[in-house]
């Protein structure tokens, strides 16, 4: 039995990072650039709001790695919200985001782009 709780863990946690590498390829201004370093484990939370979501969106578009016309799924954000975070480069820069999930793992939410790391 844990063997294929395991197994399906697995699946989901495959599931969202290919929903982020599509949403990325989609969205950022140069994807030509860039190369994902790590994905952290799926987590979740319960503690967002309609306000949230619309600031998140709207701090993505002021990004300077996201295009300004972002697009998000129009899903509705479920009660629980699967988290993802990658971390990545766009030549030297470095850069920390956490994406959102719905609870079927196919649409993004929201996500929060971190600051840029220059080395």
């Amino acid at each position: 039995m844990s063997a294929l709780l395991l197994l399906a863990s697995c699946g989901q946690q495959h599931k969202a990072e290919s929903v982020v590498e599509e949403f990325m390829d989609k969205n950022l201004r140069n994807p030509d650039k860039l190369q994902i370093t790590e994905f952290t484990d799926m987590d979740s939370t319960r503690h967002i709001n309609d306000s949230t979501i619309h600031a998140l969106r709207a701090a993505v578009g002021k990004s300077s790695v996201y295009k300004k016309n972002t697009e998000f799924d129009n899903a509705d954000a479920t009660p629980q919200l699967k988290i993802i975070r990658v971390k990545y480069k766009i030549e030297d820069a470095e850069y920390h985001d956490t994406y959102y999930l719905d609870s079927s793992l196919e649409h993004v939410i929201m996500l929060k782009s971190n600051i840029a790391l220059e080395k």
